[in-house]
């Protein structure tokens, strides 16, 4: 056998592999994922110290944690929505297979905020992370607000799963990215090499047996469709109808919508998708102003 056909058989083997552990773990993970619901987790919070955690919201001293995922796009949500508003928080990068950061944690699911370190308390879930801090800082309206609430669902219902498509659309383009986990030393090499052996191949299995299927359920894809030409088509809707010749949905300023839909986007920044989309739709402009406001940089 030849060079590069064993590397083809090893490659082959390694991918069926992968695929079988990962569909065991995934399974596991929706297992675990389904045993605390966020609504009753949330509830069980005590709420004398949620109240006293707020009123120090924006103080050095308050001790936040941001436990993410750096792709997740929910997590970003919630990152663009503190970043923005300037809460001090630390983030803590959450490995995505075994997750030993959430062990203080009921709750294995993604988002998650602790208010005062170790034996504190928590808010979880994206939306139910910024809708119970937007009224702190002065945003009830945009909470009822008709417009807000229609692009805030189309990013956490539409663009959430056309980004999730486009980046696990194949093999490869999974395994790209899951790169970004190189760059944090607190997660062991051994994790990191079983996260992109295992991982790569469950999010593609979910991109195409779950997340295809509701899209074209919900009539936003056909089967004859280009999955990366249909992507670009909804941002540039949103560039289109929500945007339209403001700087921001919220005008002059971001409000919850632009940071919704911001979020989403950076969960895939540096990934070829990303760059991809700036160079072939229209948000370019939009993501540099977003980049300002939120303090991020503007680079690809």
């Amino acid at each position: 056998m030849s060079r590069w056909r064993r590397l083809a058989f090893r490659t082959v083997t390694l991918a069926v592999a992968g695929g079988g552990a990962g569909l065991y773990m995934y399974r596991q993970r929706l297992k675990d994922n389904k045993a605390v619901a966020a609504k009753d987790f949330n509830a069980a919070q005590p709420k004398d110290r949620l109240q006293a955690a707020f009123k120090s919201l924006k103080s050095p001293d308050g001790r936040i944690e941001l436990f993410r995922y750096t792709t997740c796009p929910y997590c970003g949500k919630a990152k663009a929505f503190l970043d923005y508003f300037r809460v001090p928080y630390e983030a803590i990068e959450v490995e995505p297979m075994f997750k030993s950061q959430l062990v203080p944690s009921e709750y294995k699911k993604l988002p998650q905020l602790r208010f005062g370190g170790e034996g504190g308390v928590w808010l979880v879930d994206s939306d139910h992370i910024v809708n119970t801090l937007a009224p702190l800082l002065g945003l009830e309206k945009q909470l009822t607000d008709p417009e807000v609430e229609r692009w805030r669902n189309w990013a956490r219902e539409s663009l959430v799963r056309h980004v999730t498509l486009n980046i696990n659309r194949t093999l490869l383009s999974a395994w790209e990215g899951y790169r970004y986990i190189d760059s944090f030393d607190t997660i062991p090499l051994a994790n990191k090499l079983f996260l992109k052996v295992v991982g790569a191949p469950v999010m593609y299995m979910v991109a195409t047996k779950k997340t295809y299927p509701t899209l074209v359920k919900a009539g936003e894809l056909k089967d004859s469709d280009d999955w990366r030409s249909v992507f670009h088509q909804q941002v540039n809707h949103f560039v289109d109808e929500a945007l339209k010749t403001q700087q921001f949905h919220g005008g002059r300023r971001p409000d919850l919508a632009d940071l919704d839909v911001y979020g989403v986007l950076q969960s895939i920044r540096g990934h070829d998708v990303y760059r991809d989309m700036v160079a072939s739709t229209r948000i370019g402009p939009w993501l540099e102003k977003m980049d300002a406001a939120v303090a991020q940089p503007a680079s690809a």
